[in-house]
């Protein structure tokens, strides 16, 4: 498609545009997720033509292509978690999939996340599942050069969990207890044990916790059964189950905090004696949604701090005739991380 070695164009010089159409993976409905060729995107005022090289699936992918999503506009190319590079420089970088109007309340005050005008790729606009991508300038994070772009596509996830530890004023000394050791729920265990926090995980899945144990012994992270009088700071779902809310919200000392970071399936009404329980112990509760760009940039510093140890958290590369079946993967709870190649 694109005349340019994987190190960028020879010379300085700008590559050379050969073809006008790729491939990519376009969500007609829930459940049909299909291979075509599409023109390649031109990119708007303030807009790079991106060339992607890695993608990375996660279970909101999956949810979209099972179920759909609040905020996905069919048909759409998914796909929110991007490394890429510029065409025109060759330069490589991880995307923040957030458009937002950069003038409302909320992204004056550094949320713009929140910006009700956001156009995410993936879900409003067309994502990275595909071999290139229009993305806006001011969404583009440069990368390290020893920061693979398998790892640098991890930025988003990453970013999202520094959102959550953010909501709950999490601090250095402090316990937090994290429901659900899939990929994100361990890239928030290394985000708040790097910033100081004693962390435990709970999660009911014996095979997840045996596949994430060199992951987390390298971290101390502990697993937490339930059975323990611990009590925690603050408390983060990262798992679906509705069973997180009520049991992590018993788990807190008094004054602390808990941060809805994974929304809940099969949600029921919030019984009485946990209303109470927030009530006469003065508990927070948060909500946390996205990243902000500042957050990205700040996962992929930590990414690079830690990238022999993220590498675990990798089950396979795979191509995009391999999506589907990842997705499927994804949504059976069982898997690490799927990192989509395409260049």
């Amino acid at each position: 498609m694109i005349d340019q070695s994987a190190n960028g164009p020879a010379n300085g010089a700008p590559p050379r545009q050969s073809a006008t159409v790729m491939k990519c993976l376009q969500l007609k409905q829930p459940g049909s997720l299909i291979p075509t060729h599409t023109a390649l995107p031109q990119p708007g005022p303030g807009e790079v033509l991106l060339r992607v090289t890695r993608c990375a699936l996660c279970r909101t992918d999956a949810k979209m292509f099972a179920q759909g999503h609040r905020d996905l506009t069919l048909p759409r190319v998914l796909g929110h978690e991007i490394c890429g590079v510029e065409v025109a420089t060759g330069q490589r970088y991880a995307v923040w999939p957030g458009s937002s109007c950069g003038s409302c309340t909320q992204c004056r005050n550094g949320r713009e996340n929140l910006c009700r005008q956001m156009q995410i790729l993936g879900f409003h606009r067309n994502g990275g599942l595909a071999e290139f991508v229009a993305v806006p300038r001011t969404s583009l994070i440069p990368l390290p050069a020893d920061l693979p772009d398998a790892l640098a596509c991890l930025a988003e996830p990453l970013a999202c969990a520094l959102n959550a530890i953010e909501q709950t004023n999490l601090r250095g000394g402090q316990k937090l207890l994290i429901y659900g050791a899939g990929p994100v729920g361990l890239l928030m265990a290394m985000a708040a044990t790097a910033r100081g926090a004693a962390t435990w995980m709970s999660e009911r899945s014996d095979s997840k916790l045996k596949r994430s144990d060199q992951f987390r012994k390298g971290l101390n992270i502990a697993s937490h059964d339930n059975r323990s009088d611990l009590a925690f700071d603050a408390v983060i779902n990262a798992a679906p189950a509705r069973e997180a809310i009520s049991a992590g919200i018993k788990r807190l000392t008094t004054a602390g905090c808990y941060c809805v970071f994974s929304g809940i399936t099969n949600a029921a009404a919030i019984p009485v004696e946990v209303i109470n329980e927030i009530h006469y112990r003065q508990l927070r509760m948060v909500g946390a949604y996205g990243c902000t760009s500042s957050q990205l940039q700040e996962a992929v510093t930590l990414l690079w701090n830690h990238r022999a140890r993220v590498n675990l958290l990798i089950e396979r590369h795979i191509g995009l005739n391999e999506v589907e079946d990842a997705l499927r993967q994804i949504l059976a709870g069982k898997t690490l991380k799927f990192v989509v190649k395409l260049a």
